[in-house]
């Protein structure tokens, strides 16, 4: 994979992840079989965009009050996945000094047309890794990356088949979003895959009542 050279992040892309003829198949495969649904946001409007959640047990999470409770892994998915982890660079770990370890869950958007979108956010949620795993299928959108004082880091759109990671400190340092493009018509599923781990509360140790003293 190609190293996306941006001070601060840490993003690997291959334009070419998945031939055009598998990607397409998969596109058609996942607008049928994926169960999407249209949330709401926390202040009741519907978000735009539909979603669908696949992953292990265990590896539910809440983003903006929204709890997502993963939905048993479908075979599609599944093989995508190996490819992904297959893919994902030894390097993404390495950095942070930690073992190359799998992905556990995978978030499905389906963008219908243009009028879909996602804000500027980052994947930041204290359950997620730093590393995050995104496969584009469809129609070609924008996707941006934002510093913390608003400055346009990297724009660019993502491609049919391809494969973005990010990683290192890029959720902490950064946001990503992509835009609104009334103009287009087709539709495009990006899949992130990422790692789910619950910390396990360090248990608090309750002082031992007074003993009585012997006389």
């Amino acid at each position: 994979m190609d190293l996306i050279p941006i001070p601060g992040a840490e993003l690997y892309y291959d334009e070419h992840f998945l031939p055009p003829k598998e990607a397409t198949q998969l596109l058609n495969t996942l607008m049928s079989k994926c169960a999407w649904e249209r949330r709401r946001a926390s202040f009741g409007h519907a978000v735009p965009r539909d979603e669908a959640y696949y992953g292990d047990p265990g590896t539910h999470y809440t983003y903006s009050r929204r709890e997502y409770k993963p939905l048993p892994w479908i075979p599609e998915l599944l093989s995508l996945k190996s490819s992904v982890e297959e893919a994902t660079p030894v390097a993404a770990y390495a950095n942070l000094s930690l073992p190359k370890a799998g992905y556990n869950a995978v978030l499905c958007n389906l963008y219908r047309n243009g009028n879909d979108s996602v804000g500027l956010h980052a994947d930041a949620e204290p359950e997620m890794g730093p590393i995050i795993a995104s496969v584009s299928l469809g129609v070609e959108r924008m996707f941006r990356l934002k510093g913390k004082n608003g400055t346009v880091a990297f724009s660019g759109r993502l491609s049919h088949g391809s494969l973005l990671i990010m990683a290192g400190n890029t959720q902490k340092n950064f946001k990503h979003e992509v835009p609104k493009e009334p103009g287009v018509i087709k539709p495009r599923i990006n899949l992130t895959f990422r790692r789910i781990e619950h910390k396990k509360p360090i248990p608090i140790p309750f002082p031992l009542p007074p003993q009585p003293t012997l006389r």
